[in-house]
């Protein structure tokens, strides 16, 4: 018998390791000094009952070199429908609600980024290799967040409302 879990998975992680393309040695992709073409991402066999998606890409590796976990990208109220997110759709897709990235922290080499580039897909950036967590989360409701939102409003929201996770796992290795 097949498996029929929740999943998640991209084509731009193989053997898993995330594409160069999708984060700072792409200097292509840069604005602001931050990464900003997102890779692609699907997933399938959501739980019955899945009204919305949200996803949260993180960066755990940071805290021991910035004493602070970094948010690469949240995504709101992603409609059940919807079973993936195409390259570079943070940027592309006027409908996602997403909210900010560790890009606006107010201090440092951080101090004076945009709004635009805090509220898309922040790519990483690490001086060394980190692994990085890429979640995306069944929920039996649309949350009532806007554009901006930060991942405090976001797991407030979710409270109560995960019917089921799944995260994919993947290294970044700078040039």
């Amino acid at each position: 018998m097949a498996d029929q879990s929740f999943k998640i998975y991209s084509s731009a992680v193989r053997h898993g390791i995330l594409s160069d393309e999708y984060g700072c040695n792409n200097t292509d992709s840069l604005v602001e000094g931050v990464p900003t073409v997102s890779f692609p991402l699907a997933w399938e066999t959501p739980p019955a009952g899945t009204i919305s998606f949200s996803l949260v890409f993180e960066d755990y590796d940071n805290i021991e070199d910035e004493g602070v976990c970094w948010i690469h990208w949240l995504v709101a109220n992603i409609p059940s429908g919807v079973s993936q997110l195409m390259v570079n759709e943070s940027r592309t897709n006027p409908k996602l609600i997403q909210g900010k990235n560790s890009w606006a922290l107010p201090y440092g080499p951080y101090a004076g980024i945009s709004q635009d580039v805090i509220c898309h897909y922040g790519g990483p950036a690490p001086g060394r290799p980190h692994e990085y967590e890429c979640t995306i989360y069944a929920l039996n409701c649309f949350l009532d967040l806007k554009n901006g939102f930060c991942l405090n409003h976001l797991r407030k929201a979710m409270d109560g409302n995960i019917l089921e996770k799944t995260t994919l796992k993947m290294l970044y290795y700078p040039n």
